[in-house]
């Protein structure tokens, strides 16, 4: 296996438009990689390896140039945890490391920002794009982050460990958090705003528009900063809205297989990356879905739009089960057990293991949030035959 050093890297980690692209998903002067990577034959490892460091670096909350030292500081931070996460001694004294084994790593903490700055293709084109397989294969690592992340222009981050936090985006642009000015607006060209909510946490937004959002754990909402002219929202994970009526802006919301288009409503979107299952839920209003770019359906009130393993399904529903979660609290009426501890995962970002024999055991309550995760699942054993184990950070539940 390859052993890279820091300056093997070098040269890509010290060219400004390659660090722009990869730390910040675009380029001022319209960075290709594709091209790049053919400008540099035989040097793909490389450059992957280069901009997992630059993914990996700590966001900053400016847009001055990253040193050279800085970014070999990163280098060496990384070989470092490396060194005490795997079996396999890490040669520190040489800067030398297995690239996938560095790639693995990576591909772990720097999983929020990867997944959501790479919206800005989405949205600058106007056009859904399928995230790819590394993105399906990482998002379970929101959770790592620990802090929501808002990102202005591509540059500006403010990171919030509160839980809950009310986000309001002026019509200038400047975000206020809870009613405190966290960020103001620069006035530049049209650019990309990202809203990162990891697991454990949840968040409210205030749009520009009006349109109140409510985004559930690890989930991602990106837009652009001419959002009043152009009322288009890219969302991974879930996230209810309640959208502002503007005949003249229609609002359309884009996920990884759906597009919703709206003029003014209520409804719910569930997308994560790693479900086979898709859906939207409306609870006022009409909305017009799109599946895969092919099939279009109109949802009218209390009817849920699905799709699991190719299969298009719309159902009346009682939409509040569907939707109760931005009130702190989860209802179900013969959900398979999986699926329910699942939820419970994201939101209390616990990683729970359930034995083979209980996934498909249905379960029917509510469950109040409020409560501690062991509180919760206590309730479910209460009509449901388990067991409860803890092991350092894991749940295992069992018949």
């Amino acid at each position: 296996m390859a052993q890279y050093t820091f300056r093997d890297i070098e040269e890509f980690l010290l060219d400004d438009d390659f660090f722009q692209w990869a730390r910040y998903g675009f380029s001022d002067n319209g960075f290709d990689i594709k091209f790049y990577k053919i400008q540099h034959p035989g040097c793909e490892e490389k450059i992957e390896l280069a901009i997992a460091v630059i993914q990996n670096m700590k966001v900053v909350e400016d847009s001055k140039p990253v040193s050279e030292e800085y970014k070999m500081q990163s280098f060496a931070r990384m070989m470092d945890r490396l060194q005490h996460e795997s079996s396999q001694p890490v040669q520190l004294h040489k800067k030398t490391l297995p690239y996938r084994r560095v790639m693995a790593y990576v591909a772990s903490v720097a999983a929020l920002l990867f997944i959501c700055l790479g919206t800005y293709y989405i949205l600058s084109k106007s056009n859904l794009q399928k995230t790819t397989d590394v993105t399906a294969n990482i998002i379970d690592s929101l959770g790592h982050s620990g802090q929501i992340q808002i990102i202005l222009d591509g540059k500006q981050a403010v990171g919030l460990d509160k839980n809950n936090a009310e986000i309001r985006v002026g019509e200038d642009g400047t975000v206020t958090v809870d009613e405190q000015l966290v960020a103001a607006s620069r006035g530049e060209k049209i650019s990309v705003n990202q809203i990162m909510v990891p697991y454990g946490k949840r968040s409210k937004i205030i749009l520009p528009d009006g349109s109140l959002l409510w985004i559930n754990s690890g989930s991602c909402i990106s837009y652009a900063s001419d959002f009043l002219e152009n009322r288009k929202l890219n969302v991974q994970g879930e996230v209810y809205l309640d959208v502002r009526k503007d005949a003249k802006h229609p609002f359309v919301v884009k996920t990884n297989r759906l597009e919703v288009t709206v003029l003014g409503t209520s409804f719910n979107v569930t997308d994560y990356v790693k479900d086979t299952e898709t859906a939207v839920v409306l609870v006022q209003g009409s909305v017009d879905v799109t599946v895969d770019n092919k099939e279009k359906k109109r949802l009218l009130p209390n009817q849920r739009l699905s799709k699991d393993n190719g299969a298009v399904k719309v159902n009346e529903v009682d939409v509040y089960n569907y939707i109760c979660w931005k009130d702190d609290a989860m209802n179900f009426d013969g959900q398979r057990l999986s699926d329910v501890l699942k939820s419970l995962s994201r939101y209390y970002d616990t990683k729970i293991e359930i034995s083979g024999s209980l996934k498909d055991e249905k379960y029917y309550g509510s469950l109040d949030l409020n409560c501690t995760l062991d509180e919760v699942l206590e309730a479910i054993s209460l009509t449901t035959p388990l067991s409860i184990t803890r092991r350092g950070d894991v749940i295992y539940i069992m018949p």
